[in-house]
């Protein structure tokens, strides 16, 4: 009988561990869920790349201290640099960037790295949409 309730409770624990998603991102969760992200190399992805993205991620969640009160638009825009140098698909990248526009000074960075950043390529309307908003609350507030 002992044998049997070791067997079900390592069943258990093992079928658990399989059941998980590994590096889901939600909305909802997604400043929990980075906590537990952790890159994984693809094979279009080169050495260089995964070294710098996992060194952004890492240093992002060190800075995070595992309090979701910490998130900033800096956490949000280096999460976003990481995740597309990963070449992670689209839908986590625009969740970042979602999470990034509705932060107070996610303007300044829209508007002035633009042409600087390789993700503008994968989610450029969504981008250029925010960018013009930007644009906007920038010449009625008279800043631009």
């Amino acid at each position: 009988m002992k044998s049997i309730f070791t067997f079900l409770i390592a069943f258990t624990c093992i079928a658990t561990g399989f059941s998980q998603t590994p590096n889901t991102l939600s909305f909802l969760n997604f400043e929990t869920d980075f906590f537990s992200y952790n890159p994984e190399q693809k094979k279009t992805v080169t050495d260089d790349h995964f070294s710098f993205a996992e060194y952004v991620i890492s240093e992002t969640k060190k800075s995070l201290n595992n309090d979701v009160a910490n998130y900033n638009v800096i956490n949000y825009w280096n999460i976003l640099t990481a995740l597309d140098m990963l070449k992670e698909d689209k839908s986590k990248l625009i969740l970042a960037f979602q999470k990034l526009v509705e932060l107070e000074g996610s303007c300044k960075y829209i508007v002035n790295y633009k042409k600087k950043i390789s993700f503008y390529k994968t989610i450029t309307a969504m981008y250029d949409h925010y960018y013009l908003q930007c644009k906007k609350s920038d010449s009625l507030l008279g800043t631009n």
